[in-house]
């Protein structure tokens, strides 16, 4: 039965694959520090960077882009541990859970991995936040969750670079992001960021554009000719972006998983949503306020529309404005 999974030594965790995901959730790992020794987690090694200052943390184990880096790391670990949580729902999650001999291995009986796992867990019926489906699975295994708020443990260097990058920048400061991994659906028009940092900046903000290096060329052009603006993206490492949001006063996104670090941090912040759902994915932070237009196709959840992007076409640059003036009174 999940109810009988182990408690007390050290746990290994898998973490999620998307950083949103894995910012929703961070209150499973407060949690599980109630009931374990300390934790040793298991990820992309970006999404690492944002635990490492985590309380008893015993091991970081970044997982590699090859097949030969993944049984490198199943060598290194096999036998250690003797209890493990699966937070993603992938079959080769649990067969490299099963394959380096973590003893009592729990998780969502998704995917076809029922038999991988001594501890499967139902999906729930209902429908839940993302940070609440998590939590779902533990309260499945027995475990308490009072712990509900999003958290990040950043590295004080992570600190120490952000504050290298801000010094010249002086308050108030807006950190843009324009970017998002799942598709063009979840992309605020670039022409009406770039109209945005202008208004922003007449207000008296300082501009920082963060994202990946995919967002370069984007964060280039938002921040051009702007006085006290600065294009960050594909410059940082992940901890070192969580950190200089943290020191923001106000934070604009679209839906993505710097929106979750943007709510982890309590920071002032506008979402704007188009095929996706406030629902499932919004950001959990009482300072954050939600743009999505009145649409009858969303959310489709889709990657790219055929239609025209109505759901971003009806969130005008005057609507954004009026947003990062109300969160930031």
């Amino acid at each position: 039965m999940p109810e009988d999974f182990p408690k007390g030594g050290v746990l290994l965790l898998r973490l999620p694959n998307w950083v949103g995901d894995a910012v929703m959730a961070s209150p499973v790992l407060v949690n599980l520090l109630a009931s374990y020794e300390g934790l040793a987690l298991v990820g992309r090694p970006h999404i690492l960077e944002l635990f490492q200052g985590l309380p008893a943390l015993k091991g970081l184990f970044p997982l590699g882009s090859s097949r030969a880096e993944l049984f490198s790391l199943a060598r290194r670990i096999r036998g250690r541990f003797s209890s493990g949580i699966l937070l993603p729902n992938s079959f080769s999650s649990a067969f490299f859970f099963f394959w380096t001999r973590v003893r009592a291995r729990a998780g969502y009986a998704t995917d076809g991995r029922k038999l991988l796992l001594t501890h499967p867990v139902k999906k729930p019926s209902q429908s839940l936040h993302q940070r609440d489906y998590y939590l779902h699975l533990l309260e499945a295994l027995g475990l308490e969750t009072p712990f509900k708020r999003l958290r990040l443990f950043l590295p004080q260097e992570a600190f120490d670079r952000a504050e290298a990058f801000l010094s010249d920048l002086p308050p108030p400061r807006a950190v843009l992001a324009p970017g998002a991994a799942f598709g063009p659906a979840k992309c605020w028009p670039l022409s009406r960021y770039r109209a945005l940092a202008y208004h922003l900046r007449r207000k008296g903000f300082s501009i920082l554009v963060v994202g990946s290096v995919a967002e370069r060329q984007s964060g280039a052009e938002i921040a051009r000719d702007l006085a006290r603006a600065r294009n960050l993206c594909g410059l940082l490492n992940l901890a070192t972006t969580a950190a200089i949001i943290s020191r923001a006063d106000l934070f604009v996104s679209n839906d993505s998983g710097l929106m979750h670090v943007a709510a982890s941090a309590g920071v002032p912040q506008v979402a704007i949503f188009g095929s996706t759902s406030p629902e499932k994915t919004g950001p959990l932070n009482p300072r954050a306020k939600i743009l999505r237009a009145d649409v009858p196709c969303s959310p489709c959840f889709a990657r790219s529309c055929k239609r025209g992007y109505l759901c971003f076409e009806k969130i005008q640059v005057a609507d954004v404005l009026k947003a990062c003036l109300e969160v930031t009174r």
